[in-house]
């Protein structure tokens, strides 16, 4: 397979301006997604991958698959976009890798999106869509929870939500660059994805008539206790940073299996761009190694 080569530094300058021009708390949200959907066409997919459309609840979904299957196991992943935008299509190129790496299906969720959809919206759709593979066949302990950004703060909220109602258990949480508690305004102004000004408009319109401290919108605030093995990744330079090292005190507080990785060379949810830099496709070859180990114990559990 051929390894992506755009150079870091080239890869910073060519996404800065157009992550610059893209996420401004002036720019319609319709025109946003717009943008992210055009430019998701230069994200490669891996030789092999397929894609299959489905319905997972009552929300659109696409099933990728890239190489042989290993075992059991599936991946439900939450896009991210600050809960305003992102997309199938923004994440697809995402998804067939992580799809590859842990020789399991990932199943990509069009999940609503605020403002028309304000929290919690996203959450519910989360767990319905996981229920439905629950349906589907995949038994507790073989559908694990993954999201970047606002996708890692949906996953986890769904996650600890499923974990309080009991049945079926979700397997493990992959959280990369998740912004878990929308109330709390970051510490740095920007960094090369995202701002503070648009960081507010977004976690405006995902809050929209809602209570900030409600666990569901910010599930940094809510148990961790009971949550299954969790992979948490963050870039030391992104503005989400400091946020993400607190989650990873939470989580180590509540005894949760844990596997906290920082990167001095991603940014924010670098991951998306895994066609194209090796960092990233590197990333997630951890997170697919990681998520194999946890499927194949669960699979040696249940034999």
């Amino acid at each position: 397979m051929n390894q992506p080569s755009i150079p870091l530094p080239l890869a910073r300058a060519l996404l800065h301006p157009f992550y610059r021009l893209t996420f401004q708390r002036w720019l319609p949200w319709k025109v946003q997604r717009l943008l992210l959907d055009v430019a998701a066409r230069t994200q490669p997919m891996p030789p092999g991958a397929t894609t299959r459309t489905l319905w997972l609840g009552e929300r659109r979904a696409e099933v990728v698959s890239a190489g042989e299957t290993a075992g059991p196991g599936a991946v439900l992943y939450l896009h991210g976009g600050g809960y305003t935008v992102g997309s199938i299509a923004t994440h697809r190129s995402l998804a067939a890798h992580l799809a590859r790496a842990a020789a399991r299906p990932v199943y990509l969720l069009d999940y609503r999106l605020a403002p028309e959809h304000p929290c919690p919206a996203p959450v519910q759709d989360a767990v319905a869509a996981f229920d439905a593979l629950g349906r589907a066949g995949y038994a507790s302990g073989t559908i694990a929870l993954a999201g970047d950004s606002a996708g890692g703060g949906i996953a986890l909220a769904a996650a600890q939500a499923i974990v309080a109602r009991g049945g079926v258990q979700p397997a493990a949480l992959v959280l990369l660059s998740p912004w878990a508690n929308p109330a709390k305004r970051a510490s740095r102004h920007r960094d090369l994805v995202v701002n503070r000004p648009w960081g507010f408009a977004c976690a405006d319109a995902y809050r929209g008539d809602g209570d900030p401290v409600d666990p569901v919108y910010a599930p940094q605030l809510g148990p961790m206790a009971g949550l299954p093995p969790t992979y948490l990744h963050a870039g030391l330079r992104e503005m989400l940073y400091d946020q993400c090292l607190q989650l990873a005190v939470l989580l180590r507080r509540a005894g949760i299996q844990l596997r906290y990785v920082e990167s001095p060379d991603l940014w924010h949810a670098g991951q998306v761009q895994a066609g194209l830099v090796r960092a990233a496709a590197d990333s997630l070859e951890d997170v697919g190694d990681y998520l194999r180990r946890i499927f194949d114990t669960a699979k040696s559990i249940v034999s």
